[in-house]
């Protein structure tokens, strides 16, 4: 991949979509990779050349949230992650 804004853009929908989703738990959901990994794989294939599977993509979503986790990052996660998966 290698478009790392429209990455960002993809998964600030996705978190908008995912909270909606889970309303009642105000965002809360343990398993979140795989409900962004479903959400997000076709739509990364389509905007950015995502070339991995929906398993690849739940990897990198959980090494992501601990990397960034460690980082103590001032950056937003959406940035974070997004410059990381473009770079796959």
């Amino acid at each position: 991949m290698t478009d790392a804004t429209a990455i960002e853009g993809l998964l600030e929908e996705a978190a908008t979509a995912h909270h909606a989703a889970f309303v009642a738990t105000d965002g809360v959901d343990a398993e979140w990779p795989l409900w962004y990994a479903s959400y997000l794989v076709e739509r990364l294939r389509d905007a950015a050349g995502f070339t991995g599977t929906r398993s690849e993509l739940v990897y990198w979503l959980v090494r992501l949230d601990k990397e960034y986790g460690d980082a103590d990052s001032a950056i937003p996660w959406p940035r974070f992650y997004a410059v990381r998966l473009a770079g796959l």
